[in-house]
Order: structure tokens, then C-alpha cells, then sequence
């Protein structure tokens, strides 16, 4: 009897809390089985589906999302992954997928690593396989939580960008030092606050001075937000708004402060912020060199 044609989505999948656990789980890894599976059972490859950075407890994933509409409009009829946890790590959608939307739209799933192939019959311990990847996926929520909080005891900045006014110090891993070619533009905010200026005064003068904005300084320093910058008129690097003066004028980083804990996931499985109240904050007073006094910003402050 002929196999049927399989249109096949290599899917391919890694967080950052699976990057601790080197290339086995690497996306390069993951393709690299992927393929010689399509190839060794005459897979007709679709497409490869990419979610580099995405927890498995989130099916909100892009390149997720971008298969399933293939899967909808009849382009692809074969899912394969290296294993169960790479596709999610959440027992509920699992199900739903493996037991619901796969079957309806009779589309064939297979985990080459665990030997699972929806054609053959799923074995009776995959419920529990998802059990275990959802397990996982709240531990090492869990232990990155614990991790992080002993490094804020001890006074560490843990945080992709340093903001503006500071760098990441040459030497020592999350700590800021003052960057003397944009701690001025600090010092020119609080001044003019100091001496009365209004937000919306102060946002009219670092425009109309033509002072760059934090973003395009991260943008000529990183490259970061290309995006935004990239071809974009001059103009938009003196782009000031009056919420990102309001942000500078409250953020006790400048007094040499860090708070950490403002905002959080709502869930290990919900990645949604929300706000906390200030009264959950964590305050670690010296975690680096200040550029304004605490007098100055008090002053700010009424």
C-alpha cells in the first residue's frame, strides 16, 4: 500500500531557560533531526517553523501560529517535532491539539524522539509525558525566580539594556557604571525639573536641542530597535515623549537605587505583566554610583 502524501512543518522550538542545557535542544540540533526523519520516511518537507526564545507553556508563539493557519488553509497535514516538549509544555493544550485539533483535521503528529506517531497510535503514557514537561516547565519557573531574587539581595542589576545615563561595567557581570558621554542628558532633565520646567516643557527642550533620544542611543551603541531607526528621518532621533521624561524624573535608578519586582508574569504558563503594588516592591538601595543626589531628586519629586 502507498503512503500518503505527507505534507510535512518541521517544528522547531527553544526557550531561554532551555538554553542551560547546551546543543542537545539546539534549534541547529533540533533541524538537523528533523530532517534526516523526513528524509529517512519520505516526509515532503512544507515548511521549517521557528520559535527561538518562546516558553512551551505559551501557544501565543509566532512562527506556532503561522503553522496552525498552514494547517487551517490544507497546506500541511504532518507535524513533526524532536519530542513531546518541544511542540508545548502545557498537559490541557496538548490534549487539545493531540486529541482534538490534529484528528479533526486529520493531521498526522510525530515526536521522533519518544517514538509517538499519532498514525500508529499514541502510547498511553503521553498524558503523563505532558504532565511531566508541564512539571518541568513550573520547577524551572520556580528556580529561576529563586535564582534571580539572591541576585537582587546582593545588589545585582539584572536587565537587558542599562538605561540611560549608565553602561554595563567592563568587568563585573550585572553592574552598571556611569557613562559619562549620556549622564549628561540626566543631569539636564533634573536641572531643568529643579528650576520648575514641567514634563511637557522639559520633552519641547531636549527636542528643540536636538538631544537623542534613549532608544536611538541604544540603536548606535547596539543596534538595538533597528526596527524604529533604521532609515528613519533625523527628526525621529530627538523624538522625546513627555511619558519617557515622567519615567526618568521618578526612576530611583539616578540616586542609585535599583526596585525591582514592579511589575510580573501573571503565571508560569501566563506571560501577561501586571502591575504589583508598591508595597511588593523590592528595594535595594546602592547598587550603583548615582549622578543625582537624593536632595535633588526629593526636590524633583514635590
Amino acid at each position: 500500500m502507498n503512503q500518503p502524501n505527507y505534507n510535512t512543518a518541521l517544528y522547531m522550538r527553544l526557550s531561554r531557560d532551555d538554553e542551560g542545557y547546551g546543543d542537545s535542544i539546539s534549534i541547529e540540533t533540533q533541524r538537523t533531526i528533523l530532517r534526516k526523519f523526513a528524509q529517512d520516511n519520505q516526509l515532503r518537507i512544507y515548511d521549517e517553523y521557528i520559535d527561538d526564545g518562546w516558553s512551551g507553556t505559551n501557544f501565543e508563539r509566532p512562527n506556532f501560529k503561522r503553522m496552525m493557519a498552514d494547517i487551517e488553509s490544507g497546506k500541511v497535514n504532518c507535524v513533526v517535532t524532536k519530542d513531546l516538549s518541544r511542540f508545548g509544555r502545557e498537559h490541557i493544550m496538548m490534549d487539545y491539539y493531540l486529541e482534538f485539533v490534529f484528528p479533526e483535521k486529520r493531521v498526522r503528529y510525530i515526536a521522533v524522539a519518544e517514538n509517538e506517531d499519532t498514525e500508529k497510535g499514541l502510547s498511553d503514557f503521553v498524558p503523563f509525558k505532558n504532565l511531566f514537561n508541564e512539571w518541568f516547565a513550573k520547577d524551572t519557573s520556580r528556580k529561576v525566580k529563586n535564582s534571580l531574587a539572591a541576585k537582587f539581595e546582593a545588589g545585582e542589576r539584572v536587565s537587558a539594556y542599562a538605561p540611560l545615563g549608565y553602561k554595563k561595567h567592563p568587568d563585573v557581570k550585572n553592574k552598571l557604571v556611569i557613562d559619562e558621554k549620556t549622564s549628561w542628558i540626566i543631569r539636564r532633565i533634573y536641572t531643568l525639573a529643579f528650576y520648575g520646567a514641567g514634563a511637557a516643557k522639559i520633552t519641547r527642550t531636549l527636542t528643540q536641542e536636538k538631544i537623542p533620544t534613549p532608544g536611538w542611543l541604544n540603536y548606535q551603541r547596539d543596534g538595538t530597535f533597528a526596527n524604529i531607526y533604521r532609515d528613519a528621518p533625523e527628526e525621529k532621533r530627538y523624538a522625546w515623549t513627555i511619558a519617557q521624561v515622567k519615567s526618568i524624573l521618578k526612576d530611583e535608578t539616578y540616586i542609585g537605587n535599583t526596585i525591582h519586582y514592579r511589575e510580573t508574569n501573571i503565571s508560569y504558563k501566563n506571560k501577561k505583566r501586571i502591575r504589583k503594588p508598591q508595597s511588593e516592591w523590592m528595594r535595594v538601595e546602592g547598587t550603583q554610583e548615582a549622578i543625582i543626589s537624593k536632595e535633588d531628586f526629593e526636590r524633583v519629586q514635590q
